[in-house]
């Protein structure tokens, strides 16, 4: 079984008042500490909705601005014929744990209970999150209950990065 890693991180940060990706966390950019993360853990990895050097950008689908799901949607397609099942992390929730595929991956699609942004998603549900997206839909509480995703319990530690006071200091090694 084969794994893409999709960061997803196409969103304007208006709350946080600049790129949250390139937020420095002990000197490093967020978005960083999301790769190095991820890296060991699946067989290639994609940016969805932004550029990042080294990466490989994928356009949400339909377009930008259709928030979060455009970038799994594009995620999902994109794997379809390569990869088996998406990791999908958003960029401002840090710190990933080590063993992130080993916590979601099992029967079906899953996610974090709270920061559920951070899901597993199998290839073969590309078709119906495209046609949940075409009808219009946009939340991915809906999506996850659509999908009939299990809720997996969060790490210890798990931060939503929204405002500059949210980022920390530094992350647990």
């Amino acid at each position: 079984m084969t794994v893409l890693g999709a960061i997803i991180g196409g969103g304007q940060a208006r709350r946080f008042g600049r790129d949250k990706a390139m937020a420095l966390i002990e000197g490093c950019a967020m978005l960083d500490h999301v790769v190095a993360t991820l890296t060991p853990q699946v067989d290639a990895i994609v940016t969805c909705g932004r550029d990042w050097p080294g990466l490989l950008r994928l356009e949400d689908v339909p377009q930008g601005g259709h928030g979060p799901l455009a970038g799994l949607n594009a995620a999902l397609q994109y794997a379809q014929g390569r990869h088996d099942a998406v990791v999908a992390v958003p960029v401002d929730v840090v710190p990933l744990p080590d063993d992130l595929l080993q916590r979601l991956s099992g029967n079906g699609a899953a996610v974090f209970a709270v920061q559920h942004m951070i899901g597993y998603w199998p290839v073969a549900l590309c078709e119906r999150l495209a046609a949940y997206v075409a009808g219009g839909g946009r939340s991915l509480n809906g999506w996850i209950a659509h999908a009939d995703a299990r809720r997996v319990p969060d790490p210890d530690g798990l931060r939503n990065v929204n405002f500059p006071d949210d980022l920390p200091d530094h992350l647990p090694n």
